[in-house]
């Protein structure tokens, strides 16, 4: 109907009906595109939403599995100081023979740390990092997931196999099923008892607190525990710092 009163305007020379006219097409046009980015953006709001949700929960996922990771690191690096200096000075920290045993074995275990950051790589190959709108989150998951891949975290030193070739085989086995638990997400050792006799026991820790070269490497993995807390605490309070941050996106999204 618009266009057949536009002809009949310009037929009978109208030309104030004609602007008339052209400026409701204008106008039409106009609102047609507003709502169009108006419902784009909104969508866009929404998927951000849907996305930063999903980070907050592989955040928490990350932060639970470095505070766990922090206590192992901890408790590895306190079995290879005991290990060291039973070698060094033959101070047996009240440990057993048996205890010095484990120690020296548990001091070689790994706890390699990956974050949880599948949203994000989504998110990046999509080329769609742009709906995280605060820039200042989007360069700080960016940096942080950026430094969470660190060779430090996932190194596997040689005294880890040297010391287990040192160490009967059914003496391992039995430190594996008996003193150590594990699953998907977390590590933890356990009190266990003595398989073998204070004779046997003394003979292996022995070996091992007598082998320089090997002490050399168990002082390197020590060391390196230490760098590998410091890591992880400052990432630790990265993420939560990010949590907090991607919380209080939520919160504001949630209240408009």
């Amino acid at each position: 109907m618009l266009l057949r009163r536009v002809i009949e305007h310009l037929r009978t020379q109208n030309w104030t009906a004609v602007a008339l006219d052209f400026c409701i097409v204008v106008i039409g046009v106009f609102i047609g595109i507003q709502l169009g980015n108006w419902n784009a953006a909104r969508a866009d709001r929404v998927r951000a939403h849907a996305y930063l949700e999903r980070i907050a929960g592989e955040m928490d996922a990350d932060i639970a599995n470095y505070r766990d990771k922090l206590k192992f690191w901890d408790e590895v690096y306190d079995y290879g100081v005991k290990g060291l200096a039973y070698a060094d000075a033959g101070d047996t920290s009240g440990l057993s023979p048996w205890r010095l045993v484990v120690a020296y074995f548990q001091s070689s275990q790994v706890a390699e740390f990956y974050p949880a950051n599948s949203t994000y790589e989504e998110l990046k190959s999509a080329g769609e990092l742009r709906l995280i709108a605060n820039t200042e989150l989007r360069e700080a998951l960016t940096q942080y997931y950026r430094a969470a891949i660190n060779p430090i975290i996932t190194e596997r030193p040689p005294y880890r196999m040297h010391v287990r070739g040192v160490i009967p085989l059914d003496v391992q086995s039995y430190i594996w099923n008996h003193c150590y638990l594990t699953d998907a997400d977390y590590q933890r050792f356990v009190d266990c008892k003595s398989p073998i006799s204070e004779i046997e026991a003394r003979t292996i820790a022995d070996a091992i607190a007598h082998d320089r070269p090997l002490m050399n490497e168990l002082r390197y993995w020590a060391s390196t525990m230490v760098i590998v807390m410091k890591f992880g605490t400052a990432s630790l309070e990265r993420a939560e710092e990010m949590r907090r941050t991607i919380g209080e996106e939520l919160g504001e999204r949630r209240r408009t």
